[in-house]
């Protein structure tokens, strides 16, 4: 059996399963794309790890997904992966010339491609920025671009999130450009069409059809996104229990079936709106900082990942931030020689620095918050 035929096997067969799963797991309704004939690349907002089968389920049919890197570091599952379904690989924080090349290449010999361009899971219910390149591709492949955007996927597995909540999850598709109209468009154009096609506001879609989103330990995990507290305006001081998110201060909230956190004033407030406010706090403690001292520092364990994936060593130190640098175990690497910085995963952050063979990888507990770290990292090189 050749391989394109292997694939399209798998997704015959996985897909009454999946649409069980799916219906039983999300609550999952979608438009169905099976009819959309010839290779297409398709779009689609990011917000729970499963987003490539609910973009599947919609397809019907067989479709190559992006995907990150990391993925290639499972085992045995990371075989099963390349052999049945053989994803586009993606390392995060670098630019993918390589992974362009394959994505061209699979269209242009007819294949369908999945890709979201936002590149990561959305941390507070926003759509992330868009991958401006993605229109050049669009436009160079000379196949159909098709958006696609999942609503309530936010609040169905928030990415800070250690459970996942019953609610509903829509499908939508959005729009299909015919690569006639791409022609006719700026790079400019394509962009800002995609990145309208799949904006999605959690909390905007949740004021207008309120749906309960209904699990247990509701709070848990949200400090490995917000870490600043909205009213003593102290950094790593925040903390979750089942429903609560409470501070060393006093500051205490709970998380409802809704996703909105209220307090015992009664005040209201989103993760969008708390994600919003700490970005604000932390440019004003950059402005005023003292550059000898580090802003934040956490005990983290660091993976050290060769360019062929492979694990070279491990080791447990303290991961600093200051004004021009970070400190990684006993390397410094400066801001402006780091070559990229995401992360992947909960709270799992990767760095990559030209002193390092390959990139490095920085892990703690289920409250590490890698996020303080990018945002300060791009506060710094924006300045």
């Amino acid at each position: 059996m050749d391989e394109l035929r292997r694939h399209q096997m798998v997704f015959k067969v996985l897909m009454p399963f999946i649409h069980i799963f799916t219906k039983l797991k999300f609550n999952y309704e979608y438009d169905r794309l099976k009819e959309i004939e010839g290779p297409f690349l398709l779009l689609a907002n990011h917000n729970m790890e499963l987003d490539p089968v609910l973009v599947g389920e919609a397809v019907e049919n067989q479709i190559y997904f992006v995907a990150s890197e990391h993925l290639m570091r499972k085992g045995f599952v990371t075989k099963l992966l390349m052999y049945f379904i053989k994803p586009i690989i993606h390392m995060k924080g670098r630019q993918g010339a390589k992974t362009v090349k394959q994505m061209l290449r699979a269209l242009q010999e007819g294949h369908r491609v999945c890709i979201f361009p936002d590149g990561n899971r959305s941390f507070n219910g926003v759509t992330m920025d868009m991958e401006t390149s993605i229109a050049k591709v669009a436009k160079k492949s000379k196949a159909k671009l098709i958006t696609f955007r999942i609503e309530g996927g936010y609040l169905t597995q928030p990415r800070w999130s250690t459970s996942t909540r019953k609610g509903k999850t829509r499908g939508r598709l959005i729009n299909i450009y015919t690569p006639e109209q791409l022609a006719e468009m700026s790079d400019v154009q394509i962009s800002e069409a995609i990145i309208a096609d799949l904006y999605e506001d959690a909390y905007e879609t949740q004021a207008r059809d309120q749906v309960k989103f209904k699990g247990k330990n509701l709070a848990l995990g949200l400090e490995s996104t917000i870490f600043t507290c909205p009213k003593c305006g102290e950094i790593g001081k925040l903390h979750s229990q089942d429903d609560r998110f409470f501070c060393d201060c006093g500051f205490e909230t709970k998380y409802d079936e809704y996703g909105y956190l209220t307090d015992r004033e009664g005040t209201k407030y989103t993760v969008t709106e708390l994600d919003k406010l700490q970005q604000e706090k932390l440019q004003k403690k950059v402005e005023n900082w003292v550059a000898d001292k580090p802003l934040f520092e956490d005990q983290v364990t660091i993976y050290r990942i060769g360019a062929d994936h492979e694990l070279i060593g491990t080791e447990v130190g303290r991961f600093s931030a200051y004004l021009d640098h970070l400190e990684c175990g006993g390397e410094t690497l400066k801001y402006d020689e780091i070559e990229g910085m995401a992360i992947y995963s909960r709270n799992a952050m990767i760095i990559h620095h030209p002193s390092v063979e390959g990139h490095l990888e920085v892990k703690s507990d289920i409250g590490f918050n890698a996020l303080k770290y990018l945002y300060l990292y791009h506060i710094v090189k924006e300045k």
